[in-house]
């Protein structure tokens, strides 16, 4: 297979359903294509191709599938259960909007890697932005009296108001009530906190017997310690919470530590400290996600002289080391 073919399919330009079908079929065909095909894309993704956005992780049955107000091809649908697949490998990039009038699963589950990102319109016409490494559960038809979905992760919802029915993202340590509005909800399992920033209308923030721990209003953003068990609530720039979703990352005096977490995130990558003193360096700015990475630790290295290495292993998540430079 001809590395300019590959490419173009992860860059999600190639058009034709011969070529289409012809790339998945190869990557199919062997152990050796699937880590040659994954070999490419780790070198992409660290010198100039980082920005995979994808559609990950649901299994459908006899479910119409539309793109928007036009009808997919039907070898896409042909196709389903293998992109599940290739979108992970091959970072295809496909909007879905499904038919709650026929589908016949009672859930869908939307499970987007770290390096991924994904959007989704749910059956009532919410759109919802996944950033990576989130896991969205909803059902395929919301048929009673709230709109519920399970949330791990970050996610940036856009909720078709309806006041008979609300809507209610469920995290695993509070529950986000709507009506209909624009937020961002942040509840990853590792970050010990649950952040909440409301962009338009209102949302209430319950606990699981649905008592109303507090109401934000827009341009507010509630913390949740989990450890303290406390909510704290700040006035904010929204777009330091909801950029993610455009592709880029605003800084604010935030330590390198809390901006590598979402580089792991962003570009399915580890960073090793070399020391405590490093992780407290204070950077401002923004990062724009379509830029490779190596050049935002360019950055890094110019502004603080912090030295950095990479090493790209395949089939498994590179490494970037961080070290104070040598005394000279």
């Amino acid at each position: 297979m001809h590395n300019e073919k590959l490419h173009k399919f992860a860059l999600n330009q190639l058009t034709k359903e011969f070529d289409i079908e012809e790339v998945v079929s190869w990557i199919e065909a062997s152990k050796a294509h699937k880590e040659e095909f994954e070999t490419l894309k780790n070198l992409w993704a660290m010198y100039g191709f980082a920005n995979y956005e994808v559609y990950a992780g649901l299994e459908r049955e006899k479910t119409e599938v539309s793109h928007r107000e036009k009808k997919f091809p039907m070898f896409l649908l042909k196709y389903a259960a293998v992109f599940v697949l290739a979108f992970l490998i091959g970072g295809l990039s496909i909007l879905f909007w499904g038919n709650s009038d026929t589908a016949e699963l009672a859930f869908n589950e939307i499970i987007v890697p770290d390096g991924e990102s994904a959007e989704v319109f749910l059956s009532d016409k919410t759109h919802v932005w996944l950033n990576s490494g989130t896991r969205l559960i909803y059902p395929a038809k919301f048929d009673g009296k709230t709109r519920d979905v399970e949330l791990t992760g970050e996610a940036y919802f856009e909720v078709t108001h309806n006041p008979k029915n609300p809507f209610h993202v469920k995290t695993s340590q509070l529950t986000v009530e709507v009506l209909g509005t624009s937020f961002n909800v942040e509840a990853f399992d590792k970050t010990g906190d649950v952040n909440v920033t409301l962009v338009e209308g209102k949302v209430y923030l319950q606990d699981f017997a649905g008592k109303v721990l507090t109401e934000l209003s827009p341009g507010e953003n509630a913390r949740f310690n989990i450890a303290q068990k406390e909510i704290y609530i700040s006035n904010v720039d929204t777009d330091f919470f909801t950029s993610w979703k455009d592709g880029s990352l605003l800084f604010k005096e935030e330590t390198l530590e809390e901006i590598v977490r979402k580089f792991e995130r962003w570009y399915n990558v580890k960073v090793v400290f070399e020391n405590e003193a490093i992780k407290q360096i204070r950077f401002t700015g923004t990062i724009l996600k379509n830029k490779p990475i190596y050049q935002i630790f360019d950055i890094i290295k110019y502004t603080t002289g912090i030295e950095y290495s990479i090493e790209v292993i395949n089939n498994k998540t590179s490494i970037i080391y961080l070290k104070n430079k040598p005394m000279q």
